[in-house]
């Protein structure tokens, strides 16, 4: 009995080695496999980020209205791509100008020492796996709004807003700028503020569209259906929110009609020329139309206070765009 147990242990003996061997080919696998994987995902999304600013740039350069040449926009994707990737290199396969107001930039690998066109260095290697190519796709589009779904009521004279990044007071009411620049048909621009009036009697649905005239409401009170929107126990969401505010640039009166038009109906109307993006912190308007936590509205005064942000605006504030300049602010987005 002892010679047949002895016998035994001599047959498996070296088994451990073998699975020990085998086991060590599947943990070296899977670690080369999650280290590639790892590193394939990382490549990807500094494409991705190469493609979205280039996507964007060629985008801010052909929105202009000059437009820009397919060479234009290849050399700008191509600097932007570059400088978003970690070692400062990355393939531009194409910049696509096809679609009207759009820019779609593709990348794909490009090793920053080697130029190769794929990743160099993978532990897969020793498994006998191919060399890997990423890629990514962005495209920016731009528009110039038009008609604008979600403003406030006001429309104001260009002159009211401060491009400093600070928050300041615009007045209506109590000291307000009367912008008494000349226009440029020499023509003096009154007031500084209208309020619009609203598209019901029942509600503040305003409808100002680049381009047009908007008729506004009589009087420098709140219009009728519009305390709410003021309201801050009804529509909390407005303090911090940032607006879209209609500018003028000519007055009823004052504008040439052989250029904009004939202007009509019998109460005063301005003429819309491009969006301010106002971020809106506090105001004083009238009854509950009031939010003023830190009382910078003093005597009589009334009005907005808050940060001009610039002539921009979020694309979900409007309706209509076009791709065709129109002198007013260019909207620019990623939209995939």
């Amino acid at each position: 009995m002892q010679r047949l147990a002895t016998k035994a242990s001599e047959n498996e003996r070296g088994a451990a080695g073998v699975l020990v061997a085998v086991m060590m080919v599947v943990l070296i696998g899977a670690g080369a496999l999650a280290v590639d994987t790892g590193q394939i995902y990382a490549e990807r999304a500094q494409l991705q980020n190469a493609a979205d600013a280039g996507a964007l740039a060629g985008a801010d350069l052909c929105s202009v209205s000059a437009g820009c040449t397919q060479a234009q926009a290849d050399a700008v994707a191509a600097a932007l791509a570059n400088s978003n990737s970690n070692d400062n290199s990355s393939t531009v396969q194409s910049v696509d100008l096809s679609v009207p107001g759009e820019v779609s930039v593709t990348t794909s690998t490009k090793d920053g020492t080697t130029s190769a066109g794929f990743l160099s260095k993978m532990f897969a290697s020793a498994l006998n796996a191919p060399p890997a190519t990423v890629g990514a796709t962005a495209t920016a589009k731009w528009l110039y709004p038009t008609k604008g779904i979600t403003v406030l009521p006001l429309t104001f004279a260009p002159c009211e807003f401060k491009d400093d990044g600070l928050p300041h007071k615009i007045l209506i009411q109590g000291g307000a700028l009367d912008c008494n620049g000349l226009n440029p048909s020499n023509q003096i621009i009154p007031g500084g503020f209208a309020w619009l009036n609203p598209d019901s009697s029942t509600g503040c649905n305003v409808t100002a569209e680049v381009g047009e005239w908007s008729e506004t409401s009589a009087g420098a009170a709140v219009p009728n259906g519009c305390i709410d929107l003021f309201n801050p126990s009804i529509n909390p969401s407005l303090a911090n929110s940032t607006v879209a505010l209609p500018v003028y640039k000519y007055t009823c009166s004052g504008m040439p009609a052989s250029e904009f038009g004939t202007c009509l109906g019998s109460s005063v109307q301005y003429y819309i020329e491009k969006w301010a993006g106002f971020e809106i912190k506090a105001w004083n308007l009238s009854g509950q139309a009031k939010y003023d936590p830190t009382n910078v509205f003093g005597g009589s005064e009334k009005g907005l206070y808050g940060t001009f942000v610039g002539y921009s605006a979020d694309p979900s504030l409007f309706t209509g765009g076009s791709t065709t300049p129109t002198g007013n602010v260019v909207v620019l987005g990623l939209i995939k």
